[in-house]
C-alpha cells in the first residue's frame, strides 16, 4: 500500500516544444510523493576530441532517482518534478498494482533536468 510522505511539485508540459525539440514546461501542480532513491553525483565523462591523446574529460551531473506518485497523478513522461529542491525530468512512468489488481501508484524514474 502506497503512502506518500513528501511534498513534490509537478510542472506539466505545455504541449509545445522549443527549437531543439524539447518540451516547454507549463503550470505547476502540487502533489504528494514518496522518494525511494534520489542520488546526485558529479561524474567524469570523456571528451571525444581529446580522449586519444591527453585523456581530457569533463564533469557532468548525473541523477539516479525512483519516485512513487499516487494513482491519480497528472504527471506524464517529459514533465518536470521538483523534489527536495532538485528538478528532474520524468523519463519512465510505470503503473504498480495491489494484490487485488487495482492501480495503487506509479513508479517513475527521472533524470537531471536543465533548461537550455
Amino acid at each position: 500500500m502506497f503512502r506518500p510522505n513528501q511534498h513534490c511539485r509537478i510542472q506539466l508540459s505545455s504541449g509545445k516544444h522549443d527549437i531543439h525539440g524539447q518540451p516547454i514546461p507549463g503550470r505547476y501542480v502540487p502533489e504528494r510523493c514518496s522518494v525511494v532513491k534520489l542520488a546526485t553525483s558529479n561524474e567524469k565523462t570523456t571528451v571525444r576530441a581529446d580522449s586519444s591523446a591527453s585523456r581530457g574529460n569533463a564533469q557532468e551531473l548525473e541523477t539516479t532517482s525512483i519516485i512513487l506518485l499516487p494513482a491519480n497523478t497528472l504527471a506524464k513522461i517529459d514533465d518536470i518534478i521538483q523534489v527536495a529542491a532538485i528538478k528532474l525530468r520524468i523519463a519512465t512512468r510505470e503503473p504498480k498494482y495491489d494484490v487485488t489488481g487495482r492501480l495503487d501508484h506509479y513508479r517513475i524514474q527521472a533524470t537531471m533536468w536543465s533548461q537550455k
